[in-house]
């Protein structure tokens, strides 16, 4: 978590995510500041759709803590509000 008076944007911690059997995403910690634009960069398969999934409210959390917006990404309510201030369009 930050310790400045302004809460990131986006706050990940210990986030997991799999498809059955398979892990997507494992351990990830993130914290993007409220400002800053971030670029998610790598080959095929690595989760970055996955993250971005999480981050917007578009997959329920499975592991870990994803705060988006200042709430919790558990909660219905905030992932709800989230929806309608995030656009996500995957690839495809």
């Amino acid at each position: 978590m930050s310790t400045s008076l302004v809460s990131p944007v986006v706050c990940l911690q210990g986030v997991g995510l799999h498809y059955g059997n398979v892990k997507a995403l494992a351990g990830i910690n993130l914290e993007v500041p409220t400002g800053c634009m971030v670029g998610l960069i790598g080959p095929d398969g690595v989760g970055k759709s996955s993250l971005l999934s999480l981050v917007s409210g578009a997959r329920a959390v499975q592991d870990g803590t994803v705060e988006t917006l200042g709430g919790d990404m558990r909660d219905r309510h905030h992932r709800e509000l989230v929806c309608t201030r995030i656009a996500y369009m995957p690839q495809g």
